[in-house]
C-alpha cells in the first residue's frame, strides 16, 4: 500500500499525525522514475479510505537522492505535474496487480487538491547523524565518531546515600590499618594521608559513575556492566591474595585494575584509568569486593 517505515506521533495511530519513510536501496542515486509508484500509491490508497495522508512523507536512500528528484521535492506542484504526466507509464498497471487505476474521474480531483508538500527526502548525511546517536552505530561504523564525554561529575561535600557501602568499606580498612574507630569523614582529619586516600577514593567513584550515565543512547544497554564485569574478572585474583590489612589490599586492587586494557564493547574506547580504579569501588558497593577480610 505504498508504506514502509510508519512513525505515529500518537497512541491513535492512523486516527491522529503519522508520518512515512519510503526506504530505497538502488545502485544509484534515487530518481524521479523509481518513486512515480510510489506517490501514486499514497495518493490511491488514500483516496480509497486505506488510511489518511500522512503529515510528512519521506524518500530516504542508501545512495541519496539524485539532483532531479531533490529539485521536484523542493518545487510540489512541479512534482504533481510530473506524476500526473507519468501515471499512465509508471502507475496504472503498477500500483496494484488486481486491476488498472486510471487517473480520471474523481481519483484526478483528489489528486489536483492533494497537498505535495508533505513529501520530503532525508538526505545520507542526516540518516548517519542520525544513527550515531543510536546503539546501533559503533556496531556498524566504529568508535572513530564516538561522542567526548562531558566533564567529570565533582563529589558533593556529603556522602550520598549510592556510596554508602563502599565508604563503610573505606572506613573498615582505615580503621584497621590505624588501629583506630574511623566512621566518618570528621574521624580522618588527623590522618591526612587517610583524608587524602579518602578524598581521592570518592573522585574515582564518580568518575566511574559518569562512565554509567555515558552516553547511554549510543551504546548497547549493558555496555558498563559489561566492563565493570572485565575490571572484575580482571581484579579479583589480585583482590583475593594475602594482604597483611585491607588498606593494602584495595590498593594492590586499584593498583592492578589501572593496568587492564578493558575491550569488551564500543564504550571502551572512551573508558579512562580512573574509571577502571573507580570500578573497584563500584565493585566494593556491591560486595563483591571486601577490603577487610573478618
Amino acid at each position: 500500500m505504498g508504506l514502509d517505515i510508519l512513525c505515529f506521533h500518537t497512541k491513535d495511530l492512523f486516527n491522529g499525525p503519522w508520518d512515512n519513510v519510503q526506504c530505497k536501496r538502488y545502485a544509484c542515486e534515487l530518481m524521479p522514475s523509481q518513486v512515480w509508484v510510489e506517490l501514486g500509491k499514497i495518493s490511491y490508497y488514500s483516496f480509497s479510505g486505506e488510511y489518511p495522508p500522512p503529515t510528512t512523507y519521506y524518500f530516504a536512500a542508501s545512495k541519496g537522492i539524485g539532483l532531479k528528484l531533490k529539485k521536484l521535492l523542493t518545487k510540489p506542484d512541479k512534482l504533481k505535474a510530473a506524476l500526473i504526466a507519468n501515471w499512465d507509464k509508471y502507475c496504472k498497471t503498477e500500483i496494484t496487480t488486481t486491476k488498472e487505476i486510471p487517473l480520471d474521474g474523481a481519483l484526478k480531483d483528489y489528486l489536483d487538491k492533494f497537498d505535495f508538500k508533505i513529501f520530503k527526502m532525508i538526505p545520507v548525511a542526516q540518516m548517519i547523524r542520525d544513527h550515531a546517536n543510536t546503539v546501533f552505530y559503533a556496531r556498524r561504523f566504529g568508535t572513530t565518531s564516538f561522542p567526548e564525554r562531558p566533564p567529570i561529575e565533582t563529589p558533593p561535600q556529603a556522602v550520598q546515600a549510592k556510596e554508602s557501602r563502599y565508604v563503610q568499606q573505606l572506613y573498615e580498612a582505615y580503621s584497621e590499618k590505624k588501629a583506630a574507630t574511623l566512621t566518618d569523614p570528621s574521624h580522618l582529619s588527623q590522618y591526612p594521608d587517610i583524608q587524602e586516600h579518602f578524598n581521592r577514593s570518592r573522585v574515582l567513584f564518580y568518575h566511574a559513575e559518569s562512565l554509567r550515565n555515558f552516553p547511554r543512547d549510543s551504546v548497547d544497554p549493558g555496555a558498563f556492566d559489561a566492563i565493570r564485569e572485565e575490571i572484575y574478572h580482571g581484579c579479583v585474583d589480585t583482590h583475593d591474595l594475602d594482604y597483611p590489612d585491607g588498606l593494602t589490599r584495595m590498593r594492590s586492587t586499584i593498583s592492578h585494575a589501572a593496568s587492564l586494557r578493558p575491550n569488551c564493547n564500543a564504550l571502551c574506547i572512551r573508558v579512562q584509568t580512573q574509571d577502571q580504579q573507580g570500578l573497584c569501588h563500584h565493585l566494593a558497593n556491591e560486595d563483591r569486593f571486601i577490603w577487610v577480610k573478618k
